[in-house]
């Protein structure tokens, strides 16, 4: 367990037990913070209308090109594609897939 500490508060980060990141990162589970794929740096949702929303780069093997969306916690556990904290990492991982 780790501690992130931003300017505001402490977040907790608590990593998923699975020893395979990239299983952890496209199947994540809620209780469990997000990486990004790449640079393995958390990934924080933010509060919105009262819901944890996340803002992310996606891709897929089968089509490496960077997406960005929006997702509730519910919407991203069923969003299964590697997620990126930004468009740099997500790029970084497409340019491997060509």
């Amino acid at each position: 367990m780790l501690f992130t500490f931003g300017f505001a508060n402490a977040q907790k980060t608590i990593r998923d037990p699975d020893t395979r990141k990239d299983y952890a990162n496209v199947f994540w589970k809620k209780q469990y913070t997000l990486f990004d794929l790449i640079t393995d740096k958390p990934i924080f949702p933010k509060e919105i209308n009262g819901k944890k929303v996340y803002t992310i780069y996606y891709s897929s093997n089968e089509d490496p090109k960077p997406y960005r969306g929006s997702f509730t916690e519910m919407e991203l556990e069923r969003h299964l594609y590697y997620k990126f904290k930004n468009k740099r990492s997500c790029k970084k991982f497409c340019r491997s897939k060509k």
